[in-house]
């Protein structure tokens, strides 16, 4: 049965236009959305009885998919009634209309200044009807409104995954076939981006560009662990700062159950009993010995002073959370090793989830004390990394790996703790473990055996990410597939978040500067704009000298600029009549995280006109496995396709 959700686009455009008219325009829109409200009618006369309000976002059954007259029947809860059509939305995907790149496309196409322009859609895009015709139907998809052929609609929706280009970090965002959304980490928070963008923006897209929404819906948000190039993005959603801080068009975040690992920062505590150990909390005989758990655990370890309180950015992290909503569950995951020896399944995410099962693999506890610890593995940054959550997302044949920032070590621990089922790592598509750090295990990469690996790489220089061995390591232990025929390797394939990124760079040619107090240096508040030849420190001819020169004899030019020339080679680093020098400050990493100071002259500077965002695309309808890249001129998909090779469990 076609689906529906409660749109009024129609009624928005009115409002307030098509285009995107800035911040304050989007704001309104998503309050627009917020409020919005509509009649689920007891029968098709609109003036007539109602059940019930429908607000902006909630899902309907549509027995007979979107009408073209007045009214949809539509079911909602059992019921039975009507919906006023323009303010509901059929629910399609793109069609896979056989394997080849061009049948994994459509076109979308719309009016923009006069002339009709397409947009590329692939397989599994999401398209929201609002009108339907014969052969074609007026939709919107991607933010944008247009037409598109009946014949390239589906109601087939599919497991999605998005490898998120967050710079240094993690972010993966993950959309199950019956419409739930797990976020698994969110790389560095704005402030320590290059970009000034991680997870929170792609997020922020998606829910209110792609899907229409007012509101990012999170059914589980996951740290994999408590480095902040993995949570930093995540806290950018729930921040207690005000909305017009936020950079983030939806006007909030709901979040069903938030996910870590269990080992935590901790407040250093001395003369305890076990000690404390590298921030990480008490440990005894080798084992940490104090796991964070539940919501009640987490609001007793924010308070300050407390024997078993968190510490610094981790700390605040949490109390966000459980200040942006008291509906918000915590909780501890990740899968005892007693339970390994006994042969038990694979806990699930979402025990209850039908066709997609995300099943939990990682960290590996053992019982001590009828407690759950984790092992010390060696130094901090290796027990943090080394016990991250890792998810199996299996759907049909098709496995897809998260793997946070394994190690070595922990790869070694794993490995003891799974025996003769460490195949359960086996997968189609594997992120890469730590960005592609050279510390991992081979014999463990062999045992994942990837068709295709995702490295979430990014620009902090300490970390030379990705390792060049682990690249080649990678296509090695992954799983090999040629076309003979083609004379064409299928498979193994390897992405790197930061090879598919890109910038377009922009030259400084002019400066100006408004809306300045009147005084000496300005004219009726504006400081004269500034070609950049003046405003370099290299010494040059200055524009009062060009004026002498233009005001003398045609024939006497040239010889005064010669000899002015002439003259100012001696004056290297010494200020000349009507030389100007600006400057501009920024920062930038020094190391993986912490930002250097610099200042630099604007003479043949350059500047990010665009970020081309490395984003990886995986799709599968569980028989079928997409990845797909958008190339720089974002206006065509690069795809490549092979099949999925895990029977059903």
């Amino acid at each position: 049965m076609p689906k529906g959700i409660i749109r009024a686009y129609f009624q928005e455009l009115e409002k307030f236009g098509f285009r995107d008219n800035g911040t304050e325009n989007r704001n309104r829109r998503a309050q627009f959305r917020s409020e919005f409200r509509t009649h689920f009618l007891k029968s098709r006369d609109t003036d007539g009885a109602i059940h019930r309000e429908l607000a902006w976002g909630d899902l309907v059954d549509l027995p007979s998919g979107l009408s073209n007259t007045e009214v949809t029947e539509a079911i909602v809860n059992g019921l039975t009634g009507f919906i006023q059509s323009d303010h509901v939305v059929e629910v399609a995907y793109i069609k896979r209309r056989g394997t080849t790149e061009n049948k994994l496309k459509a076109k979308l196409s719309f009016k923009s200044g006069g002339k009709t322009q397409n947009r590329e859609l692939i397989w599994g895009d999401c398209v929201q009807i609002l009108k339907r015709g014969d052969t074609t139907s007026k939709v919107r998809a991607r933010g944008f409104i247009g037409e598109m052929k009946n014949s390239d609609l589906s109601e087939e929706s599919l497991l999605e995954v998005y490898f998120i280009d967050v710079g240094q970090g993690d972010g993966v965002l993950v959309r199950t076939p019956d419409g739930r959304h797990l976020l698994v980490d969110g790389g560095l928070e704005r402030s320590k981006q290059l970009t000034g963008k991680n997870a929170a923006d792609f997020v922020d897209w998606k829910f209110f560009y792609d899907y229409g929404d007012y509101q990012i819906r999170l059914d589980s948000m996951t740290a994999s662990h408590s480095d902040n190039d993995h949570y930093g993005g995540l806290h950018d959603l729930v921040r207690t700062t005000p909305a017009a801080d936020r950079e983030l068009d939806c006007l909030g975040t709901d979040i069903g159950t938030l996910h870590h690992p269990g080992l935590s920062r901790w407040e250093k505590r001395l003369n305890t009993d076990p000690p404390h150990v590298d921030g990480l909390g008490p440990a005894k005989e080798g084992f940490f010995v104090r796991l964070l758990g539940d919501r009640a655990d987490a609001e007793g370890a924010i308070k300050n002073g407390v024997e078993n309180e968190l510490s610094g950015p981790w700390k605040w992290f949490f109390r966000d959370v459980l200040n942006s909503s008291g509906a918000t569950t915590i909780e501890r995951i990740g899968i005892g090793r007693e339970h390994l020896d006994l042969g038990g399944p694979l806990p699930e995410l979402w025990p209850e989830a039908d066709g997609c099962s995300i099943r939990i693999l990682g960290p590996v506890t053992i019982e001590r004390d009828g407690m759950p610890t984790l092992p010390d593995l060696g130094q901090r940054s290796i027990n943090t990394n080394g016990h991250s959550v890792c998810f199996r997302i299996d759907y049909k044949n098709a496995r897809i790996m998260l793997t946070g920032d394994l190690n070595k070590a922990s790869m070694d621990w794993l490995r003891k703790c799974y025996g003769d089922r460490l195949s359960a790592f086996a997968c189609d598509v594997a992120k890469a473990c730590h960005h592609g750090s050279h510390d991992i295990s081979y014999q463990f990469l062999e045992a994942m055996r990837p068709a295709a690996t995702v490295i979430s790489s990014g620009d902090a220089e300490g970390h030379a990410h990705p390792r060049p061995e682990i690249v080649g390591a990678s296509s090695v232990s992954g799983f090999h597939s040629i076309d003979r025929k083609k004379d064409k390797l299928v498979t193994p394939l390897i992405y790197m978040t930061e090879v598919e990124r890109s910038v377009s760079l922009g030259a400084v040619n002019r400066i100006d500067f408004k809306d300045l107090p009147v005084g000496e240096t300005t004219v009726a508040g504006i400081l004269p704009g500034r070609h950049l030849d003046e405003l370099t420190s290299k010494k040059r001819i200055s524009p009062t000298e060009e004026s002498e020169i233009a005001d003398a004899p045609a024939d006497e030019q040239a010889e005064i600029r010669k000899q002015l020339k002439r003259r100012l080679k001696g004056l290297e680093g010494q200020a000349t009549d009507g030389t100007i020098k600006a400057s501009y400050y920024y920062s930038m990493p020094k190391g993986p995280l912490s930002p250097e100071h610099k200042e630099r002259n604007v003479w043949r500077s350059r500047i990010m006109v665009k970020n081309h965002y490395g984003l990886v695309n995986v799709r599968t309808d569980g028989e079928l496995i997409m990845c797909a890249t958008l190339d720089e001129t974002a206006e065509d998909w690069i795809i490549h396709t092979f099949p999925a090779r895990f029977s059903e469990s």
